[in-house]
């Protein structure tokens, strides 16, 4: 199976969960396809997950533009 759609959204104020994250999530083959729905505790996982791609992300970014910023340094004190 393929993911085919994930969607996350906030519940509008007349849901149930309203205000909180829930999403539907679908895979499918071709020939059939499963639709799961995403509670709020499902989305808080999937944030998650999100926040340690980004936090590594930030990480790299930060090396990266440190180690420009020094050959930048040494080549305007030559």
């Amino acid at each position: 199976m393929i993911l085919q759609k994930l969607r996350i959204e906030i519940a509008p104020s007349y849901a149930k969960n309203a205000g909180q994250y829930e999403g539907l999530i679908e895979f499918s083959d071709g020939a059939s396809g499963v639709h799961l729905k995403l509670t709020p505790a499902h989305c808080e996982k999937i944030f998650l997950i999100c926040a340690d791609g980004i936090f590594d992300t930030a990480k790299e970014a930060a090396a990266s533009l440190t180690c420009n910023v020094i050959e930048h340094r040494k080549a305007l004190e030559a």
